[in-house]
């Protein structure tokens, strides 16, 4: 990979003499099969830097003041994260085919980032083999926890005690969350799913020691998924263990944000998230209302608030128990289409989707799924004003446009995916639900029972 980096290949040889090596820091690599024509390197916070792909797929920046710590890596919709310090000269290779498992780093202080991608590897494995151990008893599972929680701290130990070079306590910190949180976030998941089975389950006296050794203020590295994980289960285990009303477990888990978030920007980013989240898994709850003001109260981000209230506006159109109004679309080959015609005596499921919004990956194995578990149920994916480009993976005869400056538009103004169900006769029976729903698969068979 190097000979396609020939100026980082002249610091290097450099390095090797008399002369003083640039103080700068320099991250590249070589993507095979890319999905876009760059990568992005960014802290999530003020750093960000779009780096372009070179005709070999190549790519290569530079930075003379680089503070040190966890960046994200993103190349098209895939990230991972690389550690940086000043004068590190960074390469990586990988091919979008296997984006993870074949990221390899190479290049000044690279045994970092590979021992991080490891880690990553490793931690989905262990998530696999702990979720066999959930129906354990409390003292059988702490243990299996335990061997597996010592197994982590010895490659941290081995870590400190072989690397060659100055071991950074950054570095350490990041590792040690990489390793350690999975485990505690395992940890916190067991208390919630069996205080949910028994409410007179009691947790031991020491279940929670392992919070005692946290640190949960490091703000910067909210974007780092082992972190981000573990500190909103134990947000959540906190709010859901001491409640006793669970319909005001969202205004009180917005409350807990609002109190232990110290930076405004993280902050209002998990109270938008988070809102967003309760309302897609229960778009029919009743108290919907009440999460949504307790968030206008918290959040102080205006386009946030703007989305939200987009979003309130979205579910006043296609209510339950009307006709669902003419509208065209136009199908795969080109065709114009009358929505009433394409529904007529069929029991019915719209998407409206934005490109902005959803991933084709996700949207794909979603609504395949769907279709598969539903197949006397009519599918219509239609692909909102800006978006002309069919999710890839579900077959065409599903998917529809829509003519310019169409009223469809408006179905959808917070532009996040919506679903509207239809009974045979075109009759709205839910004007507002989503793939994210824990109640759309029960929804869609009882739409079937409608004769």
């Amino acid at each position: 990979m190097i000979k396609y980096l020939a100026p980082l290949v002249l610091i290097l040889l450099i390095g090797c003499n008399k002369f003083e090596l640039p103080k700068k820091t320099y991250f590249g690599g070589k993507i095979i099969n890319p999905k876009t024509g760059y990568v992005i390197l960014s802290n999530n916070y003020n750093f960000n830097d779009t780096i372009y792909l070179k005709k070999d797929n190549s790519f290569l920046s530079s930075y003379k003041k680089l503070k040190k710590g966890l960046y994200i890596f993103k190349h098209g919709i895939e990230r991972q994260y690389v550690y940086l310090e000043s004068q590190d000269s960074l390469l990586l290779r990988l091919n979008t085919w296997d984006f993870d498992e074949s990221l390899v780093f190479s290049g000044k202080n690279a045994e970092r980032n590979n021992l991080l991608i490891e880690t990553y590897l490793q931690t989905e494995k262990d998530k696999k083999e702990i979720n066999k151990f959930k129906s354990l008893t409390q003292e059988d599972f702490m243990q299996k926890i335990d061997s597996i929680k010592s197994i982590k701290q010895q490659i941290i130990d081995n870590y400190q005690d072989n690397t060659e070079n100055i071991v950074s306590n950054d570095f350490i910190e990041i590792l040690n969350i990489s390793l350690l949180y999975p485990i505690y976030t395992r940890l916190e998941e067991y208390a919630t799913q069996n205080f949910k089975k028994d409410k007179t389950q009691k947790l031991s006296t020491n279940y929670f020691n392992y919070r005692n050794n946290l640190n949960l203020k490091r703000d910067s590295l909210i974007f780092f998924d082992p972190y981000y994980r573990l500190l909103f289960d134990k947000l959540r285990n906190d709010v859901y263990l001491n409640e006793n009303n669970n319909d005001n477990f969202t205004i009180n888990l917005l409350n807990a944000i609002d109190k232990n978030i110290a930076t405004e920007e993280i902050k209002n980013k998990i109270l938008y998230n988070t809102t967003v989240r309760n309302f897609f898994k229960n778009p029919n709850q009743k108290n919907k209302d009440k999460i949504f003001f307790t968030f206008f109260k918290l959040n102080t981000n205006n386009d946030q608030k703007k989305n939200v209230q987009r979003l309130i506006n979205d579910l006043k159109l296609l209510n339950v128990g009307n006709k669902i109004t003419p509208f065209v679309l136009i199908d795969a080959m080109g065709n114009k289409k009358n929505i009433l015609d394409i529904t007529k005596n069929k029991n019915s499921v719209i998407l409206f989707k934005d490109y902005e919004y959803t991933s084709d990956e996700w949207i794909a194995s979603r609504t395949n799924y769907l279709i598969k578990n539903n197949p006397e149920v009519n599918f219509i994916i239609v692909n909102l004003c800006n978006s002309k480009e069919y999710t890839k993976r579900i077959s065409l005869k599903h998917q529809y446009t829509l003519p310019k400056k169409s009223n469809v538009c408006n179905f959808s103004t917070s532009k996040f995916p919506r679903i509207v169900l239809l009974d045979k006769k075109g009759i709205i029976k839910n004007g507002y639900t989503s793939l994210f729903s824990k109640e759309i698969d029960s929804q869609i068979k009882s739409l079937q029972k409608n004769k």
